[in-house]
């Protein structure tokens, strides 16, 4: 099997879990609660007071904001690099993804985790987590978009890249049920979204998307 069509597969796989856990939220499936219980009764053990205000700060370097500064980042370094269509479907996934996120969010309405929180909820509803969307898509995804442009970048600095945001994106879900602002299966709710979008993207679009990858500068000459 080739990577393209590997990535495709796994994608199905997250769209198929996707919609199963979705309807299980949506339904009040008792699978579901057994899920979030098991994760929180191994998570909440954890919680330090001494750790908790580093955590409740880090988390927010998901929220709204540092995302939009991310994507705009982004967005400059690719048009910059005159990367143009590159720029157009890391903005289309950003916002595809996003709007997914928020329409469920709208229509599930699904209660926060009332009485288990560490600091204050959101506005929003549950299902699914927007910081766990904007750890994997805004960052990951710009992760993915530089290692697409940059092959010749030496491999420790590639592998250590990937495993950083790789790391990130399970940090901020991590915090999230921490934190008791989501349940667990909010956190996996994003993350099978999140894969089920980004992944056919990956596989389909950018082979075909970026204009060209860059040329080495003396900066990332090896050795």
């Amino acid at each position: 099997m080739g990577k393209r069509n590997a990535l495709l597969a796994i994608a199905a796989v997250c769209a198929a879990l996707y919609g199963l856990l979705l309807a299980g939220v949506a339904t009040g499936a008792p699978w579901v609660a057994a899920f979030d219980s098991t994760v929180q009764g191994a998570v909440f053990p954890l919680r330090q007071d001494a750790l908790t205000p580093a955590i409740a700060f880090t988390t927010e370097l998901s929220d709204t904001v540092p995302c939009l500064i991310v994507a705009a980042a982004m967005l400059a370094y690719l048009l910059v690099r005159r990367q143009q269509r590159a720029a157009s479907i890391y903005l289309g996934t950003l916002v595809v993804t996003y709007l997914l996120v928020e329409g469920t969010k709208f229509a599930l309405s699904r209660p926060r985790p009332i009485g288990m929180n560490l600091i204050e909820f959101p506005w929003n509803a549950s299902f699914p987590s927007g910081h766990t969307f904007v750890a994997v898509v805004a960052v990951g995804l710009a992760v993915f978009v530089l290692l697409k442009l940059h092959p010749r970048w030496p491999r420790p600095a590639r592998t250590a890249l990937a495993v950083a945001a790789v790391l990130w994106v399970a940090y901020i879900g991590f915090t999230r049920v921490y934190l008791g602002v989501h349940w667990p299966s909010d956190v996996l709710g994003s993350l099978l979204l999140c894969g089920g979008v980004a992944l056919p993207v990956a596989a389909l679009l950018w082979p075909r998307v970026v204009d060209r990858p860059l040329k080495t500068v003396p900066s990332e000459k090896v050795g």
